[in-house]
């Protein structure tokens, strides 16, 4: 009961916050609540992923493991979601969210990002967070986006762009959620920099799709760099 009415404040807010700046529909916005409390049930996941780098017209594929974990934030601001991509192809690289730092291991970059001294790390963070949660009210605000939801047979998909003149690192957001689980099965994120990353969740080397592990025990040692 608790945990339903705390979903429902948040939806309230958030829909509050997002309609100063941009109306939405009562179905738009049903839609969203679902979102939101599917993903509730989800306190972890773990996942194989399919990672296409696109940069200056070059496109790049890589693979790996995704590992997902819910936590309570202690204030307004923190970190949502740990997330960790460990990479197998190629070996060794990653991408890390935690409490307190982003670790970016890709593409030749070996990055340390502290949300105490680069506060918009940690929003980034929360991005990908909130994405991961089901939470689009959260992006929606804290970006300062507008958004449109359509619908294939299998998804609800969810495109977010960042107004003109914010300056959030990234431009541009699109997700596919899976109308049977609610879970995210598709994220893309287009950076400033006109970097776009492409992340397909359950998706081999082959082209074929594998189930998650849902609320399986997580090992906290893959949510920090050793």
């Amino acid at each position: 009961m608790k945990k339903a009415l705390t979903i429902l404040i948040l939806s309230l807010v958030s829909a509050t916050c997002l309609l100063q700046a941009q109306s939405i529909s009562a179905a738009d916005s049903a839609v969203f609540n679902k979102l939101l409390a599917s993903n509730q049930k989800y306190h972890s996941l773990k996942t194989i992923f399919r990672h296409e780098l696109i940069k200056k017209s070059t496109s790049q594929m890589r693979f790996g493991t995704l590992y997902y974990k819910q936590v309570s934030p202690n204030k307004k601001g923190d970190i949502e979601a740990l997330i960790s991509m460990l990479y197998d192809t190629p070996k060794g690289e990653y991408y890390i969210i935690n409490k307190t730092n982003l670790y970016n291991g890709i593409d030749g970059h070996k990055l340390n990002f502290s949300y105490r001294f680069v506060p918009l790390m940690k929003l980034l963070g929360n991005a990908v967070a909130w994405a991961m949660n089901g939470d689009i009210y959260s992006i929606c605000s804290n970006l300062q986006t507008d958004y449109t939801l359509t619908s294939d047979a299998n998804h609800h998909i969810v495109a977010l762009s960042v107004k003109k003149g914010k300056n959030k690192g990234i431009t541009r957001m699109l997700m596919k959620y899976s109308k049977k689980t609610g879970l995210i099965e598709y994220l893309e994120i287009e950076e400033k920099l006109g970097i776009t990353h492409k992340y397909s969740m359950g998706l081999d080397n082959k082209g074929t799709f594998h189930q998650p592990q849902i609320n399986a025990t997580i090992n906290a040692s893959v949510f920090t760099l050793n």
